[in-house]
């Protein structure tokens, strides 16, 4: 492992592997697997390069910092950039996509870069914008959206907007009321999302539950107001409903988790990461895009597949998109799957390990119930080495993959960060 303190020692780095025939990986927030391999030096950013700094309506954030290193840096100023869902996800987050609660009505996390500092694998470092032309004009084009495959990102600039707290509404109900929260969902303005997760809590010792999230970004009373029914007209559907609040909030630090209340309406501990040595369990996760088709069919095939979760940590998540998404076409970045409506992530989770091929078998089954509705699938969940590989390579850029294979080619040749699959 190498922790760099500087763009120029990764570049050192990456032209020895370059020349040795090496290979590389990348430790940015260090959420992802991804930065692990055997035979590959990983360089570690997050020790030395993890700043993040506001000038005016931009922030510079090294390649090593975490979405909740950006957020604190702007908090003081009132400014935002849409993240996912947790504070320490890293750069890959920020170049491969970014789903959360403003996605809807600010796009994603890649859609902000203003310029991205890469470090080449034969050791270049270039700066790549909108004014980049020619061979550069199709790195930057790359490196939104699939940026692992070309190069290490040691530092990038972001728009920034301003905001103020969003109004959240949280709810547990039976799974009866899934059908009616694919409805009403894809119905709502592009300032209020409503996302979902299937799972399990102490409030419902013995069945799933549906737990509904709607967040609304605007500070209007009537559009509040509005979100506010929405949500009622899905708690309506329900004839078990378990549990409902509502608050505002600063975005993110301020908002409630993701995550199913406990009992009584405990709140839940906060997704982090395990510290070395902390008894930990283990994890498949998968995530695919499906358009707006989701209804009564779907519902009732995911509820037999909650209800069959060989643990109750499994869970099967709706990041609502849609709206400021599709502003974006999918072939003016390397990121495929504009249309879609929700991303899907689909969590395994067990900690015995005779409970890890059921597991498996599980997110499979409930991938397989998905398919008719699946466009696309989400690259910071595709993994190296599994049979299926291949085929989310092809769905996750689509009609892009030609040409950034073709990309791939000309400037990793050697295969110095063939880990990461394409």
């Amino acid at each position: 492992m190498v922790q760099p303190v500087s763009a120029a020692e990764v570049a050192t780095v990456m032209a020895i592997a370059h020349r040795t025939g090496g290979a590389i990986t990348v430790r940015g927030g260090g959420l992802s697997s991804n930065c692990v391999a055997d035979g590959a030096v990983m360089l570690d950013l997050s020790a030395h390069l993890h700043t993040a700094r506001l000038g005016g309506d931009r922030v510079v954030v090294a390649g090593g910092a975490t979405m909740g290193t950006m957020l604190d840096a702007l908090a003081p100023a009132h400014r935002v950039v849409p993240v996912g869902i947790v504070r320490h996800a890293g750069f890959g987050l920020a170049t491969r996509g970014g789903f959360g609660y403003l996605t809807r009505s600010l796009g994603l996390t890649l859609d902000h870069l203003v310029e991205v500092e890469l470090v080449l694998p034969c050791g270049e470092i270039l700066h790549l914008s909108e004014a980049s032309t020619g061979d550069e004009a199709d790195l930057w084009w790359a490196v939104r959206g699939c940026a692992p495959c070309f190069g290490v990102v040691t530092s990038a600039v972001l728009r920034t907007h301003r905001a103020g707290p969003m109004w959240v509404d949280r709810m547990m109900l039976g799974l009866d009321a899934l059908a009616t929260y694919f409805r009403v969902a894809r119905e709502l303005p592009r300032d209020t999302t409503m996302g979902a997760v299937l799972g399990y809590s102490d409030e419902s010792p013995d069945e799933p539950v549906l737990f509904v999230y709607t967040a609304c970004a605007s500070r209007d009373e009537t559009t509040i107001a509005r979100a506010r029914t929405s949500a009622s007209g899905v708690a309506a559907a329900s004839k078990n409903v378990l549990y409902r609040s509502e608050m505002s909030g600063r975005y993110l630090d301020g908002l409630p988790e993701f995550t199913p209340p406990g009992r009584g309406g405990e709140e839940p501990e906060p997704i982090r990461l395990p510290v070395p040595g902390e008894p930990r369990g283990s994890f498949f996760g998968k995530a695919v895009f499906t358009g707006p088709t989701l209804d009564s069919d779907i519902a009732e095939a995911l509820a037999a597949q909650i209800h069959g979760a060989p643990t109750r940590q499994c869970r099967i998540d709706f990041q609502h998109s849609g709206g400021a998404l599709a502003d974006v076409d999918d072939t003016d970045t390397a990121f495929w799957g504009r249309t879609g409506e929700w991303n899907v992530p689909l969590n395994a989770i067990w900690s015995d390990p005779y409970d890890g091929a059921a597991c498996m078998a599980w997110a499979g089954g409930a991938l397989d119930a998905l398919a008719p509705h699946t466009i696309g699938v989400y690259s910071v969940e595709v993994r190296p080495g599994f049979p299926e590989t291949g085929v989310e390579i092809s769905a996750a850029y689509g009609g892009n993959l030609r040409r950034l294979r073709t990309l791939r080619q000309t400037h990793d040749p050697r295969g110095v960060l063939a880990h990461y699959p394409l």
